[in-house]
């Protein structure tokens, strides 16, 4: 996977995702050339719509009054022109008949498009994008993409048919009375430019209004996960306070763009009327003074109040334009980031055989901060299983997020079996490493998937078994739906220790040869937790082994045991020689209390 950023656009997977608009559009646009095809033929026919139907009345009325009351030469006079003015309706059907078609053809086509386009590079950010931004406030923004392309190129199909519409009644006016086709253009470029200009500022307040409905949803999102903490706490009208205080801040930019519009539909009404008033004034002119037929008449105020209502139209349409292109750029401007963590061009796959880990010379801090580790150089044999150990902030878990590559380092070199992890696909360095967090997380799916996200393509019968080996088959069969039971959103239905017990399953179904374990057993109760220490033994076999831990007797089957302290490695060897040593590790021993290392006031 290469992904480059340049000042126009972010390459990822080889597809230039453009960071301008107008280029986002045109990219999703070009896959579909027979819609736009047809959306092409009805522009044009809209925009002559109004020119044949003025043209063809003025045809049938001077007719009339030319023949008088003789039927035979008032039929012979007007029998085309009413003919094709028939037809012109009749074939009006039949082209927004297409337009119709290719409408419901093409739309649902172009949102899913790009809602997985935006989906796919989105979750190709890292683990700082997504540590920075309200989940609930980027899937808005897929969806206001999704929704606002469609608005701007169905705004797109309706002003161009009124643009030109404009022109060619401005050039047929201009050869039956030059005049009034002059007037009829000289007015509508000032029309269109006065809303054009508008339309700046009106792009502006939509993009300010954007970013506190962003807010907002992020804000709302937040209180409602978090709601048990605000129930316990008894904050539930601190967090009612939280999101109106972000819903009033949403309505002051949104009453501040209508209002804007308001203003601007106004100015743009005065214009209209400017216009009807120059026309009639000077039709009436020109027929008290014969230059002007009733056929003239009618034509030309017939066109001028058509094309009127289509430059309003236009006005408020460039309006409208605006607001949805601003809630568009809004959301480009927060999805379409580089990528932090990166692919390197050419990256093969990693393939482990032995698990071997080595720092070489690693340095690395978090941005804004003071480096966290320096010329870090450590070595983990194939095989073997290390614990870490320290206070909370000390760099246990940025050790292991190093090589997740969740972080890239700053300098050295992180190697997997002699391999540095940046020349391989993360997805492959991701593959051969099995995870169990302290706190893990699962999707509002059936147990049987989330069980089966650790190796998608097992069988029932082999989850089943990864779920008896981490000892959750007894609590699943007694749950009414069995494997098929939903657990809720990040598994809310289940216990602290239901939770960890399914994450145990995922990383025994994956069996990677490489295997990090957080805490994994610090939310089972001790009888389970026994079981449990006892199929974790039998996972290590044969695998490298990192353990975070702060129940130290946890580590005293470890091979090794690492003491960190703010960033570096103070001790370094087994849970005995660690303890005759009398150092550091003696000490947190020393300091248990029921088999947990007390918090110093170091945050993380």
């Amino acid at each position: 996977m290469k992904i480059e950023l340049t000042k126009t656009q972010v390459v990822n997977d080889g597809l230039a995702i453009p960071k301008k608009l107008g280029s986002f559009i045109r990219m999703f646009l070009k896959r579909h050339p027979y819609s736009l095809l047809v959306f092409s033929i009805f522009v044009l026919y809209e925009a002559l719509i109004p020119l044949m139907n003025a043209y063809l009345l003025k045809m049938i009325i001077d007719g009339v009054i030319s023949t008088a009351s003789q039927l035979h030469l008032l039929l012979a006079a007007i029998f085309i022109p009413a003919a094709l003015f028939v037809c012109v309706q009749i074939f009006m059907n039949i082209i927004f008949s297409l337009y119709r078609y290719a409408h419901l053809q093409f739309y649902p086509k172009i949102k899913s498009d790009i809602a997985g386009t935006i989906h796919h590079y989105l979750s190709q950010h890292s683990y700082r994008y997504f540590s920075e931004h309200f989940s609930g406030s980027l899937s808005k923004k897929i969806f206001d993409l999704c929704g606002g392309v469609e608005a701007l190129v169905q705004i797109s199909t309706s002003i161009l048919p009124k643009i030109l519409a404009v022109l060619f009644s401005s050039i047929m006016l201009y050869f039956i009375h030059p005049v009034f086709g002059l007037m009829l253009f000289i007015w509508s470029l000032i029309y269109i430019s006065v809303s054009y200009v508008m339309s700046y500022h009106s792009e502006r307040l939509s993009y300010a209004m954007s970013e506190a409905g962003n807010a907002m949803s992020g804000k709302i999102v937040d209180s409602i996960i978090n709601i048990m903490s605000a129930k316990l706490f008894a904050n539930t009208h601190y967090e009612e306070e939280v999101v109106f205080n972000s819903i009033n801040r949403l309505m002051a930019k949104d009453r501040a763009l209508l209002w804007y519009m308001l203003k601007a539909n106004c100015i743009q009404g005065i214009l209209i009327a400017i216009l009807i008033t120059i026309m009639l004034t000077g039709l009436i002119y020109g027929r008290v003074n014969n230059f002007v037929t009733v056929g003239d008449f009618a034509l030309i105020l017939t066109l001028s109040l058509a094309i009127a209502s289509n430059i309003y139209n236009i006005g408020e349409e460039i309006l409208r334009f605006s607001k949805e292109a601003g809630n568009c750029r809004q959301a480009l401007n927060i999805i379409i980031e580089p990528h932090e963590i990166q692919d390197k061009a050419g990256a093969t796959d990693l393939s482990v055989i032995t698990g071997k880990i080595v720092f070489d010379n690693v340095q690395f801090q978090y941005q804004g901060t003071e480096p966290l580790f320096e010329n870090k150089t450590v070595t983990i044999a194939p095989g073997q299983k290390v614990g870490l150990v320290g206070h909370s902030g000390s760099g246990k878990s940025t050790f292991v997020n190093l090589i997740l590559r969740l972080f890239d380092v700053t300098q050295g070199r992180i190697l997997i079996d002699g391999v540095d992890i940046k020349e391989v696909t993360q997805q492959s360095l991701r593959k051969n490493i099995g995870m169990i967090p302290q706190d893990p997380s699962l999707f509002h799916r059936t147990l049987l998937e989330n069980i089966r996200y650790g190796r998608m393509n097992a069988t029932n019968e082999e989850v089943i078994i990864a779920a008896k080996q981490a000892h959750a088959h007894g609590f699943i069969e007694n749950l009414e739906q069995g494997y098929d039971s939903l657990v809720g959103e990040r598994g809310v239905k289940l216990s602290g220790g239901q939770r960890q017990r399914v994450a145990i399953a995922r990383a025994f179904l994956k069996n990677a040869p490489i295997l990090i374990l957080d805490e994994a057993t610090s939310q089972l109760d001790s009888v389970t937790e026994q079981f449990i220490q006892e199929s974790l033994r039998e996972l290590m076999q044969n695998k490298t082994t990192i353990v975070i831990a702060h129940r130290l007797s946890t580590l005293l089957h470890m091979d090794r045991i690492l003491v960190f302290e703010k960033g570096k490695i103070v001790e370094d060897g087994t849970h005995d020689e660690l303890l005759a040593k009398g150092g550091v590790y003696s000490e947190l021993w020393e300091a248990q209390v029921g088999g947990f290392l007390l918090d110093s006031n170091e945050g993380e």
